[in-house]
């Protein structure tokens, strides 16, 4: 295992209390925002895939979680709405 894999399977046990399953994470795409955004500062999200073990359980910095669908984009982030776009385009958010 990667180090950069050990520190997110470490960090999504830590927030939502699950495990991943070894072998299982695969980058799924980097999102950026740019200068001059008005909803945001420069950002960067990298985002990954993976299986996990038991149920998801709201940790630490995450206050709840939600189940959302593409047609609930207007309730996110710029951001957020870029990783929704591209997950329903491969057919992974109906």
């Amino acid at each position: 295992m990667s180090p950069n894999s050990e520190t997110l399977t470490r960090e999504i046990d830590e927030e939502l209390r699950t495990a991943i399953v070894p072998g299982s994470m695969v980058h799924f795409g980097t999102f950026e925002i740019g200068e001059g955004h008005p909803e945001h500062d420069p950002f960067r999200m990298i985002c990954y895939t993976a299986d996990h073990r038991g149920g998801l359980t709201p940790s630490r910095e995450i206050a709840e979680k939600a189940w959302f669908r593409h047609a609930d984009r207007g309730r996110v982030s710029a951001i957020d709405g870029m990783v929704f776009d591209a997950l329903h385009e491969a057919g992974r958010l109906p």
